[in-house]
């Protein structure tokens, strides 16, 4: 892939990243208010709920899209979406499209990458990123790593998306490990938009202090976190 390429895919992918976030902060925006008082609650409520009744398909439909743009374009930040799904769908089914939304969302990825290559890696993921990552060509590490670097806040899963179809990994494994680590995260990004649409701000404040505070810890112990996997040692093979 040539260098005028890799900066059209760059172009477009900060094209889109601005046209989501314009849009999600037209969408949020009133919305904030709203959730301050039970009036406004109540009002956002029969506005939602009038339009997923009316635009049922149209709905879902649209936020499937979304959550998988912010898979595809690694800029766009996940959290937002999510509790934006939680706050529309409510925390079950909230959930339900979020995972949905990320799983087509990695397919899309995981088999573009499979027939491009590193080539597009290049172009959507820095340097930097991508040498992070790069012990995980390690097969014994892998499995393990690709799990708990989806389960734990702020590790790069925008990255290891990516690069995960170069990897010794088989798609189905691949999926069912992200997916399953992702779970946690997205549960609770869904449920606190649910309780804050229905005015929970107790159990709204106590995740988000859960959530900061993981994401905190994470944060000053994410290169130590990959370090260990670069540095774990292969185990040796019993002689018979």
């Amino acid at each position: 892939m040539s260098e005028k390429n890799k900066k059209i895919i760059k172009f477009t992918a900060l094209v889109i990243f601005l046209l989501v976030t314009l849009a999600l902060t037209v969408v949020c925006l009133p919305m904030v208010p709203m959730l301050m008082s039970e009036e406004g609650r109540v009002r956002l409520e029969e506005i939602v709920g009038g339009i997923v009744r009316e635009n049922l398909f149209l709905g879902i439909g649209a936020f499937l899209l979304l959550q998988i743009l912010q898979v595809v374009v690694a800029l766009i930040p996940g959290g937002l979406v999510q509790i934006l799904g939680g706050v529309i769908f409510g925390s079950f089914w909230g959930t339900v499209l979020c995972l949905l939304g990320t799983l087509f969302g990695e397919m899309i990825v995981f088999y573009i990458v499979r027939k491009l290559g590193m080539p597009l890696v290049e172009a959507i993921i820095d340097a930097k990123g991508i040498k992070r990552l790069s012990f995980l060509q390690d097969e014994k590490k892998c499995e393990l790593a690709v799990f708990i670097l989806f389960l734990l806040p702020v590790m790069p899963k925008d990255a290891l998306t990516y690069l995960a179809p170069l990897l010794n990994i088989k798609p189905a494994t691949f999926f069912i490990l992200s997916m399953l680590a992702r779970s946690p995260g997205l549960i609770i990004s869904n449920v606190f938009g649910s309780s804050l649409s229905e005015g929970n701000t107790v159990i709204a404040a106590v995740m988000f202090v859960i959530v900061a505070v993981i994401g905190l810890v994470c944060i000053l112990y994410r290169d130590k976190i990959i370090n260990a996997f670069k540095s774990a040692k292969k185990p040796k093979h019993v002689a018979k």
